[in-house]
């Protein structure tokens, strides 16, 4: 009968341990930056902007564009 202590079953439950303790501390970090942050979070207070293009794309003429 195999041992119940192998090394392979020992390496499974440290690995559940960590993913469930991780998982656990995200939670708490999320409740604690809603209380620091008065329920809003940090994603919400940076608005995205997108910079604007200083160098003109080359394109390809249009047929109007070529004088015949």
């Amino acid at each position: 009968m195999r041992g119940i202590l192998t090394e392979k079953n020992i390496v499974i439950v440290l690995f559940v341990m960590v993913f469930v303790i991780f998982s656990l501390a995200e939670k708490e970090t999320k409740k604690i930056e809603q209380l620091y942050n008065g329920g809003r979070t940090a994603i919400k207070n940076f608005p995205v902007v997108m910079p604007e293009a200083k160098t003109k794309v080359p394109t390809a003429p249009k047929s109007s564009d070529i004088a015949k």
